[in-house]
């Protein structure tokens, strides 16, 4: 009985200190040393063994308190290290989640309710043109975007943008914007955004198919300073997505109702820069999939919409038009006439002004199509070359059709195209290839050179395009472009108004973006 006793109470604390001894150092030392202090009252009982019953239950009675004091200690520590491993659980629980891969650099809280992201985006082009003679632009290596931007979420349902660019002049901050994205029904944004208007300026601006935008995109303001509702709404027996910021190409029918300062035709406020008057531009777009979840697959990708702007702009000045790929100016509203050896003053937008673009895509598979039309209409106050003050309608059209495909098989898109096989030579992997063709055209309207010399500006511009697009992979790619435009106007003199020498430019970019 006693060795039972014995070896039941030794298995007890050597088991119960081999649990906690390591978080413990300091209380074990103490138990061993009663431990061993123990064992010599053992020994002694195992010597008593041989006595009556009478001295082993003294003997007893002088052990058990010994006993439950230990028990009572071992018991104190098992519960420490229990508290100890629910509070290091519990701060495991609260660490943030870090993840880095194809969707960027990440970092979630525990809850999922708030979330930051890293993303950037280096562009470097190349400019080559052909043409000979004073009107010859100059070859040019340039840094066209260099980002590096924030966005992500907190408490679930507030996404954010801030995106500054390194590359531009001065400071530029294209994006700056909070959308609260409650239900895809309705959401609010607020900020510095595009313009719910121009299709292929609405795309990213590092996943259109061509290094720059066609004609109809600069008719529109490129980003501005207000606020817009929006929302979406799936199909019947479907549930709509939450895609926060100003362009949602997802959901089955979307809607886009925005009042902004108003910024014209390719504008774009720094961030520091003011509104100057209390007129304001109203922007609505819709834009629907029609058949999206109908089982046909090859129509699912195609989309169709339309926007529209409705403005009063005060004395607005007027930003130049420049050729799509060599960014060369043809329009320029400063080339007014002299009176008396001196230009007049540059005409304004001043009045109603309002803007009309049906649009629409559609990929299937490896294809993919875009077409754009325009027609913008404004006031313009300026002098003529006898000198009188006049105001002037323009309505200025543009219009573009680009097909494009994807000869490695991979899906096209209105996002970034993402290759099967990423590039890796050696083991023959290639990425993807996409070629592309564009024809765009502007018309400028005639009564715009009752304020302006036409043979300084051209009032029409046709300009075609081919390209090819090789993604190394999910981040890398590298564009080659080729563009010709031709003019009619631009050049000459008063008297005689002959045409600008056609445009050929060649180019290339060497894009990153994560």
């Amino acid at each position: 009985m006693n060795n039972f006793r014995r070896t039941a109470i030794a298995s007890i604390i050597n088991l119960t200190l081999l649990g906690a001894g390591n978080a413990y150092a300091d209380d074990n030392s103490v138990l061993e040393k009663r431990i061993r202090e123990l064992e010599k009252r053992l020994q002694q009982l195992d010597k008593a063994g041989a006595l009556p019953s009478a001295p082993v239950t003294a003997i007893t009675t002088v052990v058990t308190p010994e006993v439950e004091k230990l028990n009572r200690k071992v018991n104190t520590l098992e519960r420490k290290v229990e508290l100890q491993e629910e509070v290091t659980a519990g701060s495991f629980q609260k660490l943030p989640v870090f993840d880095v891969g194809e969707n960027g650099f990440r970092i979630t809280s525990s809850d999922k309710k708030h979330q930051v992201r890293i993303r950037g985006a280096a562009q470097v082009d190349g400019h080559f043109f052909s043409e000979d003679g004073a009107n010859k632009s100059t070859d040019r290596f340039e840094t066209k975007q260099a980002r590096i931007w924030l966005e992500g979420y907190v408490f679930k349902n507030i996404f954010y943008k801030i995106m500054p660019d390194f590359a531009a002049s001065g400071n530029i901050l294209p994006d700056a914007y909070i959308d609260y994205a409650y239900d895809p029904a309705v959401s609010l944004l607020v900020g510095k955004f595009k313009p719910a208007l121009s299709l292929e300026r609405l795309q990213g601006d590092s996943d259109g198919t061509f290094l720059e935008r066609a004609f109809p995109t600069y008719l529109a303001s490129n980003r501005d300073v207000g606020i817009q509702l929006h929302g979406a709404f799936a199909k019947p027996g479907y549930t709509a997505e939450t895609v926060p910021g100003p362009i949602d190409a997802k959901n089955f029918i979307t809607y886009q109702l925005e009042v902004d300062n108003g910024s014209g035709d390719d504008g774009s406020p720094n961030y520091d820069s003011k509104d100057t008057d209390d007129d304001k531009e109203f922007v609505g777009r819709l834009f629907a999939h029609p058949f999206q979840h109908t089982g046909y697959s090859w129509l699912e990708g195609l989309g169709l919409g339309i926007a529209g702007t409705v403005g009063d702009p005060n004395k607005q000045a007027l930003k130049a038009q420049a050729t799509p790929l060599g960014r060369t100016t043809y329009l320029d509203y400063t080339n007014t006439y002299k009176i008396g050896g001196t230009a007049s003053a540059a005409p304004t937008a001043e009045g109603d002004r309002h803007r009309i673009y049906p649009q629409a895509y559609w990929y299937a598979g490896p294809f993919g199509a875009m077409a754009e039309y325009v027609l913008s209409t404004q006031q313009l106050s300026g002098t003529t070359k006898a000198g009188s003050n006049v105001n002037v309608k323009q309505d200025n059209k543009a219009w573009q059709i680009l097909a494009s495909y994807v000869v490695t098989g991979e899906d096209n898109s209105f996002g970034a195209i993402k290759p099967i096989q990423n590039f890796d030579p050696l083991k023959g992997k290639w990425g993807a290839l996409q070629l592309a063709a564009r024809w765009s055209e502007l018309d400028i309207d005639n009564s715009t050179f009752t304020v302006i010399d036409p043979s300084k500006s051209a009032s029409k511009a046709i300009a075609w395009t081919i390209g090819a697009n090789w993604y190394l992979n999910a981040y890398a790619l590298v564009r080659a472009d080729y563009e010709q435009v031709s003019f009619d106007g631009g050049a000459g003199t008063l008297a005689k108004v002959t045409d600008r020498p056609t445009e050929q430019v060649f180019a290339t970019r060497f894009q990153l973006s994560f």
